[in-house]
């Protein structure tokens, strides 16, 4: 059970970290017009971020997990305190308060000077180990605490890898844009559900923290 749990948290984390600064930017530009326009094929650059992103979060869990496997903790004990921290991060989520965060975003200037799978593996990697740019999410934290309690470093990893994945959904998600308007449109459609976003992926990590407690 806590193994669900902090999957949960983790992909709730990355989906709410997509309407960050690096990823709304990264929307504006890795699409199919603008992947074609610098010669490059949209599906091979998304595809190099994904994998980037999955290898660099699965990494940072698995040496957290690494750490944290040789604890003698138990666990039930891993399941309460990963279920607590849990619930204090979603909690935090919905209130004003903004995780830690650096205020960092990818190099915008590799876009057009490097092949399209180069800056897009090196995006995904970026993204992927999270606390390299904006953290968007207190479920970033609980992550990678409950990877820390995970006891297995192959679970451990599995845990990034899903942090990771969700950092690329919303890129995928552009794939239907063949002209400016329909980007226009993607991109309003994507500011209007952002306050959905950011009060659902904060509910969802409070009510499986809660489901771990009981």
């Amino acid at each position: 059970m806590q193994i669900v749990v902090t999957l949960v948290i983790a992909l709730a984390a990355a989906v709410r970290g997509n309407w960050s600064p690096c990823g709304e930017s990264l929307q504006a530009q890795i699409h199919p017009i603008g992947e074609s326009s610098r010669g490059n094929r949209w599906l091979l650059t998304i595809s190099a971020f994904t994998f980037g992103s999955v290898l660099a979060g699965g990494a940072t869990t698995l040496g957290f997990a690494a750490v944290g496997s040789l604890l003698p903790i138990t666990p039930s004990t891993a399941l309460l305190l990963t279920a607590v921290v849990g619930v204090l991060a979603g909690s935090l989520d919905l209130s004003p308060f903004k995780p830690w965060t650096p205020r960092r975003q990818v190099n915008e200037n590799w876009i057009g000077r490097y092949r399209g799978w180069v800056y897009g593996f090196a995006f995904g990697v970026q993204l992927g180990v999270g606390f390299t740019v904006f953290v968007m999410s207190w479920g970033y934290y609980a992550m990678l605490f409950g990877a820390f309690l995970s006891g297995s470093i192959w679970w451990g990893a599995g845990i990034g890898a899903v942090f990771g994945l969700g950092r690329g959904i919303l890129l995928f998600l552009a794939g239907w844009i063949r002209t400016p308007q329909q980007l226009k449109q993607f991109h309003g459609r994507m500011q209007q559900i952002r306050p959905l976003v950011f009060s659902s992926t904060g509910m969802a990590i409070v009510l499986v923290s809660v489901l771990g407690l009981l």
